[in-house]
């Protein structure tokens, strides 16, 4: 028991850390986006990133989703070679790893979600040197 307490607490620990960066409502307006963060303010280079996806109206998460993401430097017109690495949590949360936002200045992160839900939605973030 002692166990799974010190568990718990390292994972609320963990995500009560993480400060949103960026929300969006999809392009249908049914599903509402969040990109959280534990390192702000956002800077270049590899980031890591929490998403949850929750009904627009109610709040609650919205299961069976599978989630893609292109990030992209609408400046420069381009996005970036490697694919980040998406994985599902718990219903409506995932993790996004390996996004290489290598240069300073706005990013979007657009989003495809499939599944349950057939929709989209783009989260903007500015980060620095």
């Amino acid at each position: 028991m002692t166990k799974a307490l010190l568990m718990g607490m390292l994972l609320w620990s963990a995500t009560s850390l993480a400060a949103t960066v960026g929300t969006v409502t999809s392009a249908s307006g049914r599903i509402r986006v969040e990109v959280l963060s534990e390192t702000t303010p956002l800077r270049r280079g590899v980031q890591t990133f929490q998403v949850r996806v929750t009904d627009a109206t109610s709040g609650k998460p919205v299961p069976g989703v599978v989630l893609a993401v292109q990030p992209w430097m609408p400046a420069m017109n381009h996005g970036i070679s490697e694919v980040p690495h998406v994985t599902a949590r718990d219903p409506g949360t995932f993790d996004v790893s390996d996004a290489d936002l290598f240069m300073p200045g706005v990013w979007e992160l657009r989003f495809t979600l499939k599944g349950t839900v057939e929709d989209s939605a783009t989260v903007t973030l500015k980060l620095g040197r």
